[in-house]
């Protein structure tokens, strides 16, 4: 575990900025309760990965550049939301190689983590005194699953286990695991509204496998999934709740 003080920076992403607030605070709050001291600078809510996708490079390079800078006395930057990170991983190589970044940009990469894979791999955490008594369901997110580079276990792909493992150590909590767990919930940043009955499909689908193993929950480290789901739940009034993971965990 960590020696106290250490400090680590916190990066909240603009979807939970916007929408999940209280999931960036309990992120915080469960890492000053670990003893780590958080930097948390507010005027860095988004990493640039809508501007990449959507082809805006040089605006996604901008954004690039002010987090490696003002991260740059952290040894450890961790976020709650994974699919950033995944991005951070694996495509900022692609703005940066071969630039005056191109060094910082590795550091940056190797140093920034999910809340998972921090508590799991660098904290050795393991939840106590947290009671979750419900079935749950993890809703794997697809980026996560394949581009996000864990230290920990460089040669597999993906962040699958650790948040699972979390989820298994909490008191009361039945996990189980759903079918096509590998496939797109139908979020997919725009997809959803330019695709709209593509992505409706894909959410049925989604939906359909966790009720089928019974779940009563849905959690994720990725709040853009929860959000999308949710909008199909309660569009047609299904008895099923979304937590981002992060809640769970720092109830």
């Amino acid at each position: 575990m960590l020696a106290n003080n250490i400090k680590v920076g916190v990066f909240i992403p603009c979807c939970v900025d916007q929408f999940a607030a209280q999931s960036g605070l309990r992120m915080i709050k469960l890492l000053q309760d670990l003893g780590v001291e958080c930097f948390y600078p507010t005027e860095i809510t988004c990493c640039g990965k809508a501007l990449f996708v959507n082809g805006d490079r040089e605006g996604a390079k901008t954004l690039g550049e002010k987090m490696i800078d003002i991260y740059s006395d952290c040894p450890y930057v961790v976020s709650c939301g994974s699919g950033c990170v995944a991005y951070i991983k694996k495509y900022f190589s692609q703005l940066f190689h071969n630039t005056t970044f191109h060094n910082s940009y590795r550091q940056f990469a190797d140093k920034i983590y999910d809340i998972s894979d921090f508590l799991v791999n660098v904290m050795h955490y393991t939840p106590t005194n947290v009671s979750f008594p419900h079935t749950v369901a993890f809703l794997d997110h697809c980026n996560t699953l394949r581009d996000y580079r864990c230290m920990a276990h460089p040669d597999k792909a993906g962040l699958c286990e650790e948040p699972r493992q979390l989820l298994r150590a909490i008191e009361g909590l039945q996990l189980v695991e759903i079918a096509q767990a590998d496939v797109c919930c139908g979020y997919g940043g725009h997809f959803a509204n330019m695709f709209t009955p593509i992505s409706n499909s894909l959410a049925k689908r989604k939906i359909d496998n966790i009720m089928a193993a019974g779940a009563e929950v849905i959690t994720s480290t990725e709040t853009s999934c929860l959000l999308n789901l949710k909008s199909y739940i309660d569009k047609n009034g299904l008895k099923l709740k979304c937590v981002p993971f992060i809640d769970i965990l720092q109830p």
